[in-house]
């Protein structure tokens, strides 16, 4: 008899489902799997045997065989024990196969037969849902994020012995109903705790409303990094989309909080600049999340930016254009989502000081080697660049009047988002800084002055094309910030001032 039960592969940050096969012969004992496996997983035929022997489960030595369906997907990790199980104690008859029709199994198997949490629970619950199944078991520890997913039951078992109870007897439920989706943000920082720094907190304002790429400049304790980490607050809530597919990336990367199921905030990912290429892009034997996937729909701030090695800011190009990242394996090509808004902030020289030059003794030649680091077609793509300043001793004591605070500047930032939705709702893109370079014309409409002044200025700084858009593009945020229909004069002198610097 062959018994048949489900699991789910998956790839990249999406799962789909695998036909779990088991044949139960008279014959030499013998445990053997298929089905273009890693060795994590060809592991299993321990697993299983040991566990279902210790869950006092009889079987007569036999010739077992276990293939999985399709044999095209590369199955990595430990998450197809229980389903191995279950689909060994279906053919020989201790689970009749009716009762497992319509269910999806995840789990590890320890040696005493308990189930084990697993990481990428929730995109492979998704896959259940999504693919017609009606109930997905999953190991207790895990029950909390796969019930994130409504329409489907989930239950939570935690050995071997009872999920054969449950589905013989429906026994022992333990049923997960209560979907845990409010979870209290824990971010209470703003933006009115830095003092001073008005024109950096207008120019991030700008830079969020339409997600352009912003560089900070200055030197140490100016407050670039304070600033960074506040962007996030500023920007728009999630939407429940957005929550399960940042959740689904930490999922797949194992990095879920105990008892934090659903991501409610936007995330902010500060990498050393010691990185890898492997930990920044993703990768690894058995493919995970890099920093850039991590900070999908939220922040990648690279401080020190400078100091990055030239292969991994080199890795930034293709994912700040395409807001999706490729990684080619052995086992199949694997791609992460990359929409991410990029921060970068470094020092004006090697000291730091430049161009206090009471303080700074870089020549010119190190300052610009110092600049240099970063490749040009990387500095192309980031669209503004701004310079941090330290506070004066008014501002710091509070002798500057009230701080802008990250309400002030959220709300600035919605309104201009707003236009931005009615404006492009017929595009299939979304932000100012996505306009492709054939529809500039249409969409960023200048007055006469304004068009004298980029035309000069075109000239005088002998720029490239793809500057040119980008400075226009940044003009277009501007005006939007002003409730403004077209790009004046002064949009455009303040956006060549954030290109150029």
């Amino acid at each position: 008899m062959i018994g048949k039960v489900y699991s789910a592969a998956v790839t990249g940050i999406y799962a789909v489902p695998v036909e779990v096969q088991a044949d139960v012969a008279p014959g030499i004992p013998y445990f053997e799997l298929t089905g273009n496996l890693a060795g994590t997983t060809k592991e299993a035929k321990e697993r299983v045997r040991i566990a279902i022997k210790n869950s006092k489960f009889q079987i007569n030595p036999s010739k077992i065989t276990i293939n999985m369906i399709p044999a095209n997907i590369r199955k990595e990790g430990t998450s197809y024990d229980l389903a191995v199980a279950v689909a060994v104690l279906t053919a020989v008859g201790v689970i009749a196969a009716k009762k497992v029709s319509g269910a999806l199994f995840i789990g590890e198997l320890g040696l005493d037969g308990g189930i084990c949490n697993v990481s990428s629970i929730l995109p492979m619950t998704l896959c259940a849902r999504d693919n017609g199944f009606t109930i997905c078991y999953v190991p207790m520890g895990n029950v909390g994020e796969a019930s994130l997913v409504t329409g489907i039951r989930v239950i939570g078992i935690s050995s071997l012995r009872e999920c054969v109870d449950y589905i013989n007897n429906g026994c022992n439920c333990r049923a997960h109903i209560d979907n845990n989706i409010d979870n209290a943000d824990d971010n209470n920082i703003d933006f009115a705790d830095i003092r001073g720094q008005a024109s950096a907190k207008r120019a991030i304002t700008i830079a969020a409303a339409a997600r352009h790429n912003l560089k900070l400049i200055g030197p140490p304790g100016a407050g670039k990094s304070m600033l960074a980490s506040r962007i996030p607050t500023i920007l728009p809530g999630l939407t429940d989309e957005e929550r399960l597919r940042i959740t689904s990336i930490y999922s797949v990367a194992g990095l879920l909080k105990d008892g934090l199921a659903l991501i409610r905030s936007r995330p902010f990912r500060a990498p050393h600049h010691t990185i890898s290429r492997p930990a920044f892009t993703g990768g690894g034997i058995i493919p995970s999340p890099g920093e850039i996937s991590l900070s999908d729909l939220g922040v990648l701030f690279l401080d020190e930016i400078n100091l990055f090695s030239n292969d991994v800011i080199d890795s930034l190009r293709l994912p700040m254009e395409e807001h999706r990242i490729r990684i080619r394996r052995l086992g199949g090509t694997y791609e992460y989502p990359a929409d991410f808004m990029l921060v970068g902030a470094m020092n004006p020289c090697k000291c730091g000081y430049y161009p206090d030059r009471t303080r700074c003794n870089c020549n010119d030649r190190d300052i610009r080697r110092y600049f240099d680091r970063i490749r040009g077609p990387v500095t192309d793509r980031i669209d503004m660049c701004v310079r941090v300043t330290k506070s004066g001793y008014d501002e710091i004591t509070g002798a500057g009047g009230t701080e802008i605070s990250s309400k002030d500047m959220r709300e600035a930032v919605n309104n201009c988002i707003d236009i931005q939705k009615e404006r492009f709702k017929k595009e299939c893109f979304r932000y100012n800084s996505e306009i492709p370079s054939q529809l500039v014309n249409k969409y960023c409409t200048m007055s006469q002055s304004a068009k004298i002044l980029m035309k000069s200025a075109f000239s005088q700084y002998d720029m490239s094309a793809r500057t040119y858009y980008k400075i226009i593009k940044i003009a277009r945020t501007i005006a939007d910030t002003e409730q403004s229909d077209r790009i004046e004069e002064g949009h455009i002198c303040e956006a060549i001032g954030y290109k150029l610097m």
